[in-house]
């Protein structure tokens, strides 16, 4: 009697369980979790938050007086800066953390032998691809979420306040990233060079995030087709910036207009999705 094959998610989270698990087996992943721990921690020091802790017990000491008590808006009021300081920050160390450790994850995956024997399993062809891709994606967003740990914990030693900020720009910094590592993942499927992945990764990086501004950059060129031209080639680009804006808003509790918010995560979502299907499409037709 035959069995039903297994669902195609739960195949997928089997690669991506086993992602992960090698990921973490690595010590090169450990060192740069514990570098990037260091440096978000040295970025929080730096911080001048001596001038803003006096203000915060100015602001509660006012709160009390006209009945706000210690969560006065006077709070929120004087770290603002440093709430959008620091989700900016987590956004562009969690995007380049990003890159540079998952670089050669699907080379490893994909590689003479190792594929062979996952496809053997049986696993489907667009179930490695996806579980690929979770599981690169889970890493991305562990090693964000431990280093913001250390931003949190200089602020609530220095100030008192414990904030969700650095949280909303891990969240960010992983949507930016799941359009960025489907770039990544495609190129992988193709040529299988983590030096390839890692440079197409980063150049992706810079390049939607300089290019955000569409509005300003597409100014640039002559009206006319040039300028047509150069608009249709930056659409599917996902616009990182505006992600990286939304998170900062988040946290600094600026009430966000969700129609302005829609191009950031669509040309996002599109992006990745497009990326992903077309690295599915490349190993579909690979001879393994």
């Amino acid at each position: 009697m035959s069995h039903p094959p297994p669902p195609p998610l739960r195949n997928a989270l089997h690669v991506a369980f086993d992602v992960i698990r090698e990921a973490l087996a690595r010590r090169t992943v450990l060192g740069i979790l514990v570098v990037l721990a260091l440096g978000q921690i040295g970025l929080g020091l730096a911080l001048d938050l001596d001038v803003v802790e006096g203000a915060i017990v100015s602001s509660r000491m006012l709160g009390d007086a006209i009945g706000l008590g210690r969560n006065g808006v006077g709070v929120r009021e004087q770290l603002r800066p440093v709430f959008e300081f620091m989700t900016h920050a987590v956004f562009h160390l969690g995007m380049i953390f990003g890159v540079v450790v998952t670089s050669d994850i699907a080379a490893r995956a994909l590689s003479p032998g190792r594929v062979e024997l996952l496809l053997s399993l049986p696993v489907r062809r667009i179930e490695l691809v996806l579980g690929i891709y979770i599981g690169v994606g889970l890493v991305a967003l562990g090693g964000t979420l431990f280093a913001v740990g250390g931003f949190s914990a200089v602020l609530l030693w220095k100030a008192g306040v414990a904030t969700p900020a650095p949280l909303f720009g891990a969240v960010a910094a992983a949507l930016g990233f799941s359009a960025v590592y489907a770039a990544m993942l495609l190129i992988t499927t193709i040529a299988r060079s983590p030096a390839l992945a890692a440079g197409s990764g980063m150049l992706l990086y810079i390049v939607a995030a300089a290019t955000s501004k569409r509005e300003a950059v597409l100014s640039w060129f002559e009206s006319g087709w040039p300028r047509d031209t150069a608009a249709v080639l930056l659409a599917p680009l996902p616009r990182l910036l505006g992600l990286s804006r939304i998170g900062a808003d988040l946290a600094a509790g600026v009430t966000i207009d969700w129609g302005d918010a829609i191009l950031p995560l669509g040309t996002t979502l599109f992006f990745a999705t497009a990326a992903l299907a077309a690295a599915a499409y490349v190993v579909q037709g690979k001879d393994w």
